[in-house]
């Protein structure tokens, strides 16, 4: 457990965490930042008043930052069903090819067999017709396998985006604590009776 010595708005706080210290700083020049704009949007005032504005921006802040994971979190979804398709379209379209290829080879061999130069035409012409259905099998699977490709990468990057956001959800709601400690300070500070440090 840290323990820190901070200033918001010129008021002294000792702040409790198992965060870095420098973490601790951080989230308490941020809250610092948040009053002071207030106080200074708005010198009227109370510390108080300040507190309770400053924790209803960083709650805003913080419950839009959800809304945004979540809407990435779906699209993350959507991307790994399409990605399903895509990678089912490719194996069928593998065993196809394979299945293709095996049919070429057999009228190869019959081919190699054959005497007949009228029944050798007509299997030429087979094998020039599975070699076309090969070709397009084969550029269909490049195609499904570069679009397949492009979703991974898409389905990576909203993973980070979903990742950054559970951050900024983080230390959103550490600044939102920090607020209501500053809530906290001044309630105690007009009540003398309660106790200085802040847990």
């Amino acid at each position: 457990m840290n323990v820190v010595t901070v200033f918001i708005n010129g008021i002294e706080y000792n702040l409790k965490g198992d965060e870095q210290e420098e973490y601790l700083h951080k989230v308490a020049s941020y809250v610092d930042k948040k009053v002071k704009n207030i106080l200074e949007n708005n010198s009227k005032l109370s510390t108080s008043s300040a507190a309770i504005l400053s924790a209803l921006n960083v709650a805003d802040d913080m419950l839009k930052v959800q809304e945004s994971n979540e809407q990435l979190s779906k699209q993350a979804e959507e991307l790994k069903k399409v990605a399903k398709v895509y990678e089912d379209q490719i194996n069928s379209l593998k065993k196809q090819l394979k299945y293709t290829e095996e049919l070429n080879e057999e009228f190869k061999e019959k081919l190699k067999k054959a005497g007949d130069s009228k029944e050798l035409k007509e299997k030429n012409k087979n094998i020039e017709k599975l070699e076309e259905e090969i070709k397009i099998i084969k550029e269909t699977t490049q195609k499904y396998i570069k679009e397949n490709t492009k979703l991974i990468g898409e389905n990576k990057e909203l993973k980070f985006q979903v990742q950054s956001g559970k951050y900024k959800i983080i230390d959103l709601q550490h600044k939102l604590i920090e607020n209501q400690i500053n809530l906290a300070k001044e309630k105690k500070q007009k009540n003398p009776l309660l106790n200085k440090d802040i847990r």
